[in-house]
């Protein structure tokens, strides 16, 4: 069919009469390579943690946890991989968010080179601070909040629940 535009379909293959693309639209294949590395990333801690011994539920060996987690990430991978390749959709291509993606990786190193002298609420501050200024939708009054409100769940969870040996305010705050 010469002057007849199709959408193409999953894998390539016609999926029939339907609206043409507009000039620079691209099929959004996103979620087909999100759910992809998912499961690939669950087959590689899956045979990892099959290495270690599994135990049972009421007494878990170091390797049920992981093994556990890459079933269910595994799973998830899959639910992603299969409602993408039954949606059509297509998307205007947009430029890459430099600025959230380094604002990330700043986080990032920010909390692994700092972690012990900020310690944990003040790294948590920071860096979840600085990881919600990435989104264009939050203002800094937002990340302030944000940061505030994580930094005190961590709090609660990880110095008073789990009594995590990160101390709370680092050497920078002793004198």
């Amino acid at each position: 069919m010469q002057g007849s535009r199709e959408a193409i379909g999953p894998a390539g293959m016609g999926a029939g009469p339907g609206p043409a693309p507009k000039a620079g639209d691209v099929r959004s294949r996103r979620d087909v390579i999100a759910g992809a590395i998912f499961i690939a990333i669950a087959l590689a801690f899956g045979l990892e943690a099959s290495t270690y011994p599994l135990g049972t539920a009421l007494r878990m060996g170091p390797g049920f946890m992981p093994l556990f987690l890459a079933v269910l990430l595994a799973v998830f991978g899959a639910i992603v991989l299969g409602t993408s390749l039954k949606r059509h959709e297509t998307i205007s291509p947009t430029p890459i968010p430099w600025k959230a993606i380094g604002l990330v990786c700043a986080a990032l190193a920010v909390f692994g080179e700092f972690g012990l002298a900020l310690g944990l609420v003040p790294v948590v501050v920071v860096c979840t601070f600085t990881v919600a200024l990435a989104s264009a939708k939050n203002s800094p009054l937002a990340a302030l909040a944000i940061a505030l409100s994580l930094a005190a769940l961590c709090w609660l969870i990880f110095k008073v629940g789990l009594n995590v040996s990160l101390p709370t305010f680092g050497t920078l705050f002793s004198s």
